[in-house]
């Protein structure tokens, strides 16, 4: 039996910017990064990989309980937050 619900498509552009270390130094680069949430144009800079992640899963339930996520988008949406650069 075939679901007639459409599926939920939800899309991220994500741009990192690497800084440049001279080649005998062995330290990790730096970088920095934005993620766009591409159905409201949400942007957020990030300079650690978490940040990313938990904005991410503002709209993507990656762990946890889908209704826990949904209400803190809903939350996030109502309250008129906004984190765009």
């Amino acid at each position: 039996m075939e679901s007639d619900a459409s599926p939920s498509i939800v899309s991220f552009v994500i741009r990192f910017v690497m800084a440049e270390t001279p080649p005998a130094e062995e330290a990790q680069p730096s970088y920095r990064g934005a993620i766009r949430h591409i159905q409201s144009n949400e942007e957020l800079v990030f300079n650690v990989w978490e940040d990313a992640v938990d904005f991410i899963e503002r709209y993507v339930p990656l762990k946890g309980d889908s209704n826990e996520q949904d209400a803190a988008r809903s939350n996030h949406i109502e309250s008129g937050e906004s984190t765009c650069a």
